[in-house]
């Protein structure tokens, strides 16, 4: 059974407050007398379910075309974060028995504002911080997600950010896991190949 964990990109939906915001234009409709339908998409490349390439906070790192299919394809886990904790914290991860290689993708109560389509930017929402960052990388974590736009919280810096990336670890942000139990899975996880883009929207699918 696939699962789609990944957020729709319609006009107006839910982005970062200094991101661009969505616009989908129709602009050839064959209700109109075009010949075809066709649309031009404006949005930031860390719009809705995205990865984080390192370029995004390494000026020299490298790129979303650059990732390891490898990485992207395999096994994961998804840990259900109970209501009550936030952040995600060193102490909260250290009796999971997370392995060498792992991919870990956090559910939490964002999924509900994500399943809800829930427009309204939410300050409050579950986040990563810097210790479990650290920690993540020292047991040798390859890949980490989180169901909402960013991996850290809002206006807290970019500690948590810059520890994953800057030690290879693939970022996925804007996850739909709603109607995901906690459990193991088989990722797949494929960004647009934009050329040395510093991110960009993902397809995201668990097979159970």
């Amino acid at each position: 059974m696939f699962i789609d964990v990944s957020m729709d990109i319609r006009d107006g939906m839910l982005h970062w407050p200094s991101d661009p915001a969505v616009e989908i234009d129709n602009y050839s409709d064959i209700k109109k007398g075009a010949a075809a339908n066709n649309s031009k998409i404006t949005c930031g490349v860390h719009t809705g379910t995205h990865m984080d390439a390192p370029k995004h906070f390494i000026d020299d790192g490298a790129g979303i075309d650059k990732f390891n299919l490898n990485t992207l394809i395999g096994h994961c886990r998804v840990i259900e974060v109970p209501a009550g904790i936030s952040p995600i914290s060193k102490e909260f991860l250290e009796p999971l028995n997370i392995k060498t290689g792992g991919r870990i993708l956090f559910k939490t109560k964002n999924s509900e504002w994500i399943n809800n389509g829930d427009r309204n930017f939410h300050t409050d929402y579950v986040y990563v911080n810097p210790e479990a960052s650290k920690y993540m990388v020292e047991r040798g974590v390859v890949l980490v997600g989180v169901d909402y736009l960013s991996v850290e919280g809002y206006h807290v810096g970019h500690d948590t950010h810059k520890t994953l990336l800057g030690a290879g670890v693939v970022i996925i942000e804007g996850l739909n896991l709603f109607n995901v139990p906690a459990g193991d899975y088989k990722l797949i996880a494929l960004p647009v190949k934009i050329k040395d883009s510093n991110g960009a929207p993902a397809r995201v699918i668990l097979e159970k």
